[in-house]
């Protein structure tokens, strides 16, 4: 069901973008147009290289999320709905859709006042019998609704710029008629298949291999064992601390910001600490079945209010995800939780158990564990941490300009020479491959991720990690590296063992005297011969892992001969196709269906790899209390 719900979300990706992107048309009062740069604002959902996306912008968007696939999913969703993970889905689509919008600023790309005009003229909302109303009603339909129009006109060049850069994304992925071809025989082909799976353990010499031939076998397979190709270089470090530290922040600073965020940050409400034990049913639940999940609910909650351990019940019988903590939330103010569970235990006495309460979760039996008065921290509390909290934001700015202005210097190959024009100081990198990190840098292993994506001379974006942002330049690489015998002598045991079982799987179809007969080879090793019919290509064979050189043999293997042994982890395999049809004239019919979809995948998989590199050089922060709070129940 998790996965249905998966695919869907993926089916609707722009249509959620679309939802959102309505919300943010109309939520300037609270967004100004849809972000902020450099704001002191405690209500935050997060910052995306200096820009603020404020929490009731996120919050308001999840709700879209939310009814979206309550409307999609109806009682199946509501059983799932923890596990969706709304909060989550709701901050990465918006700060994809920033972090977008930036890169196609960054590219250039330009939407100009006749594009805005000509789009708003063409919204259905602002037309009549298909005609745009004209700009004196088109003025006083946004005023009545306090809607600021040049906000909104802005909201509206924003769209339009993120979709001429998805367009570009689009325009950039072509399908050949050989890859629809191959496409279609993926799904098409059906193929007969008889095989073997043979235990390594019960094949070949059963004299354990000595040192002696493991070396043999290292010396003369180094490649196997070595670590990729490296990289050389030197990197520049800005650091927030250091950035930090050069900051001025005043009194009158600190005082606004603590006025600001007294509110949301610094006061806490009343707060219940409390256990639960839920028994999912949805709102649209027959009666029959919400009736018998309350017959199962009613007889714990009889169990917990005669005595018996509570977190001992939830465990067994919760289907929370709390279960596994003895169905434990923690403490929570109002707000938090749906409102029905909220009701009850802000009501129950500390150490009580509430009679059944409905949510749209299904029944809970709550416990109130402990009670937190309302609390507010005072300024002297907080001025100090809260004036280096200000200097670190304002650095992070700082820094991301600064590292962004110096590659743009060092682009070319310059980084050393433009470093120290600035009175920067450089390091060396020293050999690095994948899953290294730099010397003495924690966290940095993006750095390294990048630099192996560099040619000699190429100078870096800026790189986030933790402690600020690195610019790194390729000055040379590596050749591969091989490991130590010592540390991998595991891995080349197990790789001669299974050399000399593939041998001995070869030999016995040799001696079986019948080629392209597997039948003979099954007698000869001992084992049983499977067939299997209607194998499509990318499938696995039953009892068999996804194996890419099995799946190979499959679909060019002629019939009735028998293809060379594969090592895999359920052992060695041997098979031989019997028959294949590929049903090569239904192609024409589906060669615009499959290439559609082909494309499609890989616009996707360029918009995740944009993404992922946008992230990785990015400044992004998340407030994940925040978050987390509307993936709870």
């Amino acid at each position: 069901m998790l996965q249905q719900m998966r695919d869907g979300f993926r089916y609707l990706k722009w249509l959620l973008v679309i939802i959102i992107f309505m919300f943010i048309w109309w939520a300037f009062a609270t967004w100004g147009g849809g972000a902020s740069r450099g704001r002191h604002d405690d209500a935050w959902a997060a910052r995306v290289n200096g820009v603020t996306i404020p929490s009731d912008a996120f919050q308001s968007a999840a709700r879209q999320m939310d009814t979206m696939y309550q409307q999609l999913l109806g009682e199946q969703y509501a059983q799932q709905r923890s596990r969706v993970r709304i909060g989550q889905q709701t901050i990465g689509t918006l700060v994809e859709q920033e972090l977008i919008y930036q890169e196609a600023l960054r590219q250039g790309i330009t939407v100009t006042p006749r594009e805005v005009v000509e789009a708003i003229m063409r919204d259905p909302q602002f037309q009549e019998n298909g005609r745009f109303i004209g700009p004196a009603r088109y003025r006083k339909l946004l005023e009545a609704n306090h809607y600021d129009v040049g906000q909104f006109e802005e909201q509206q060049r924003r769209r339009l710029l993120i979709a001429k850069f998805s367009q570009l994304i689009e325009d950039a992925v072509t399908v050949s008629d050989a890859e629809v071809e191959r496409e279609f025989l993926r799904r098409n082909e059906k193929s007969t298949v008889e095989y073997l799976v043979i235990d390594p353990a019960k094949v070949g010499s059963k004299r354990p291999p000595d040192d002696a031939e493991l070396r043999r076998h290292y010396e003369e397979h180094k490649d196997r064992y070595a670590r990729g190709e490296g990289r050389i270089g030197i990197f520049a470090m800005f650091s927030h601390a250091e950035a930090a530290a050069a900051q001025n922040v005043s009194d009158q600073d600190v005082e606004a910001a603590y006025e600001r965020m007294k509110s949301t940050r610094y006061s806490v409400g009343e707060q219940r600490c409390a256990a639960h034990i839920l028994f999912k049913v949805g709102d649209q639940a027959a009666p029959d079945v919400a009736a018998k999940t309350e017959t199962k609910a009613r007889a714990i909650l009889k169990r917990a209010r005669t005595g018996e351990d509570f977190a001992a019940l939830a465990r067994k019988y919760s289907e929370d995800s709390t279960a596994a903590n003895g169905g434990d939330l923690g403490c929570f103010p109002r707000g938090q939780m749906v409102k029905e569970f909220e009701e009850s235990a802000f009501t129950l006495a500390v150490g009580s158990i509430s009679d059944l309460v409905r949510s749209r979760f299904g029944f809970h039996i709550i416990k109130v564990k402990d009670s937190r008065p309302a609390r507010t921290t005072t300024l002297e509390e907080v001025r100090e941490p809260l004036r280096q909290e200000l200097k670190l934001e304002q650095a992070r700015g700082d820094v991301l300009r600064r590292a962004a202005d110096f590659a743009r210097a060092a682009a070319g190959g310059k980084l050393e020479v433009v470093a120290r024009s600035q009175g920067l100081t450089t390091q060396p990198t020293g050999e690095v491959r994948e899953g290294d990190a730099l010397p003495g840098v924690v966290a940095s292993q993006p750095v390294v991720a990048r630099m192996l994506t560099l040619a000699p001379g190429e100078v870096s974006d800026p790189i986030a990690i933790p402690a600020g942002q690195v610019v790194v330049q390729v000055t040379g690489t590596a050749p591969p590296a091989a490991r130590p015998f010592q540390e991998v002598r595991g891995q080349i045991l197990k790789d001669v063992e299974q050399e000399r079982a593939r041998r001995a799987v070869a030999e016995a179809i040799r001696s079986a005297g019948r080629p392209g007969d597997l039948k003979a080879v099954a007698r000869v090793l001992k084992v049983e011969l499977k067939t299997q019919a209607g194998v499509t290509r990318g499938a696995s064979l039953p009892g068999l892992p996804l194996d890419a050189v099995v799946e190979r043999q499959i679909g060019s293997l002629a019939p009735a001969t028998i293809g060379d042994p594969v090592t895999t982890t359920a052992g060695i395999v041997v098979l031989s196709v019997k028959e294949r049809r590929d049903h090569r004239e239904d192609l024409p019919s589906q060669k615009d269906s499959i290439s559609d979809g082909l494309q499609r995948q890989r616009q996707d998989r360029l918009y995740r790899a944009l993404i992922k590199r946008l992230r990785e050089r990015g400044d992004i922060q998340v407030n994940q209390p925040l978050v987390d709070s509307l993936d709870r129940v």
